[in-house]
């Protein structure tokens, strides 16, 4: 699963998040139940259409790509492996991958590719690409976000490369794991983390991040204008099963919320997420015409729990019952959330209505456990951290203000902006609570738990471990049955849920206006994002 820091649909991601009691098209179609495979786009393909985007952090394949910014753009330049039907959680082979299949105790998995597949440079996509990708992304001398998801291959982490990633011939890939995951094959649809990368690509990561090459239905022919704009274009030669609509997509950037609505209304834009700030503005003039679909996203507050007074756990509890959720929902958020009951998120399997105990707004009980905490908040003021690009300020300070006039503490609140914010929470430079959020990466309450609470996991800021919680969840990784799993995995996170090293603030959807320009638009649950590879421009 990715961080997530715009105001787009992944509310950490916190962008536009609304209900999902209440969520689904204008016509309410069960092409947008998240469950059910979408169906593909009915216009005609050609034109160009804009779409808003913030500044992503990487772009370069088997590099930092672990947010939703950047999987926007990799989404559309690169196929994945493979793709996970969201209902049923099969694999869908309509990516690189012929088959993808497991020995009997699901630790040495066999990749076949599919043939006569090349990236945008003409190299061919071959098992040693994948390697390629694979073995620099897992080295600990690259550092790379996307490490987490090799750390399950035998080798992964101490060296150039992997043990546990052997090419058999040119199409075939073996991958032994160090233990058994009976979700592997779900994970490598996670396609900015499991991408092949060119032998051009490799040769000058640096270059390749400002124009990467890659082997989808678009491709970069100029480079990166930071700040400014993405263009993708048509791939003439794209020979896979997920063929370009637009000949073109023009990703716009924003530095605010309000900015890019206002090119929207002046004509400058055809796609965007609506944000809480203008949403009912967008509503009173667009009405139906909004596009609003459920996401999977998480909205957080993390403590750094290695440093006083947050290593105390009646502390962190009193802070969470002292957050009224369905107030901030409703006056700071346009009532567009769903505060949560759970770590994991609806509609994900598994995921539950009464899992979070600490999750209502209770302030008489919030002070009996600050009192029980042993804190005294006279003169102390907590350190609020957040994203400053992406119109958090608000409810993070309501939030702030309810735990003062509850519990005592003064507040600050300190902004950056996302590249710096993401460092911030690298280094472990922050003294206070933290926004994050987290959008699926692959269906299975796994994807949540182990990245966000897990020790060492790949979104795990706060510094939490607790041995139990990791041993529930390999053993759910072990499982032999999905049911089986899901039980371990909730046990996982009932444990998590009562430490509270996050706060699980809401979970919701997203909000989508877009002109007349452009049809097909849709929101794809599974990628946790605008499907915008299916967009069609009006001939």
């Amino acid at each position: 699963m990715r961080v997530t820091r715009s105001w787009r649909a992944t509310a950490a991601c916190t962008a536009l998040v609304l209900g999902l009691a209440a969520c689904g098209s204008g016509d309410e179609s069960d092409d947008n139940d998240p469950g059910s495979p979408a169906d593909g786009p009915t216009g005609e393909a050609g034109g160009t259409y804009s779409a808003e985007l913030t500044e992503p952090t990487f772009l370069a394949p088997a590099s930092n790509c672990y947010e939703s910014e950047c999987s926007a753009v990799l989404d559309l330049i690169n196929d994945p492996l493979v793709s996970t039907d969201f209902e049923s959680g099969e694999l869908v082979y309509d990516g690189l991958a012929e088959d993808i299949s497991a020995n009997d105790d699901q630790t040495v998995w066999t990749i076949t590719l599919k043939e006569d597949r090349s990236f945008h440079n003409g190299e061919p996509v071959d098992a040693t690409s994948f390697a390629r990708a694979w073995n620099y992304s897992q080295d600990p001398d690259n550092a790379q976000s996307t490490a987490g998801f090799m750390s399950r291959i035998e080798g992964a982490g101490e060296g150039p490369e992997a043990s546990g990633i052997e090419v058999v011939d040119a199409q075939t890939l073996e991958v032994t794991l160090k233990s058994p995951f009976s979700q592997f094959g779900q994970m490598l649809s996670y396609a900015p983390a499991f991408a092949p990368i060119a032998q051009a690509c490799f040769d000058d990561i640096d270059a390749c991040n400002e124009q990467p090459i890659g082997t989808g239905p678009y491709q970069m022919n100029q480079p990166w204008q930071h700040d400014q704009q993405i263009t993708v274009e048509k791939w003439a030669d794209y020979e896979g099963e997920q063929p370009a609509m637009a000949d073109s997509v023009e990703f716009k950037m924003f530095t605010t919320p309000v900015a890019a609505y206002r090119d929207f209304q002046n004509g400058g834009l055809d796609v965007l997420s609506l944000a809480p700030e203008v949403y009912l503005e967008a509503k009173g003039t667009l009405g139906d015409a909004i596009i609003e679909e459920p996401t999977a996203s998480l909205t957080y507050l993390g403590f750094p729990i290695g440093q006083e007074p947050y290593g105390n756990k009646q502390l962190r509890q009193a802070i969470s019952l002292a957050i009224d959720r369905e107030l901030i929902v409703e006056q700071v958020l346009n009532g567009l959330a769903y505060p949560s009951t759970d770590i994991v998120t609806p509609p994900i399997p598994g995921s539950r209505d009464d899992a979070c105990e600490y999750c209502e707004h209770d302030p008489e009980r919030a002070k009996d456990l600050l009192e029980e905490s042993g804190v005294d908040p006279e003169g102390m003021t907590l350190q609020y951290y957040f994203n400053a690009d992406a119109g958090h300020d608000a409810w993070v300070e309501a939030a702030a203000r309810q735990v003062q006039e509850t519990l005592g503490f003064d507040y600050e609140l300190n902004s950056t902006e996302w590249a710096q914010y993401l460092e911030l929470l690298d280094s472990g430079d922050f003294e206070g609570p933290f926004r994050l959020g987290w959008s699926l990466d692959y269906p299975s309450p796994e994807n949540y738990i182990r990245p966000i609470v897990g020790t060492d996991g790949d979104s795990n800021y706060t510094g939490y471990s607790n041995p139990e919680l990791d041993e529930l969840v390999t053993q759910g990784d072990a499982a032999d049955s999905l049911g089986e799993a899901i039980d371990l995995y909730q046990q996982a996170g009932d444990i998590a849920l009562e430490d509270m090293p996050i706060i699980p603030m809401w979970s919701g959807g997203t909000a989508i206006a877009h002109s007349d320009q452009v049809g097909d638009v849709r929101f794809d649950v599974g990628e946790g994002e605008i499907a915008f590879g299916e967009i069609t421009v009006e001939q």
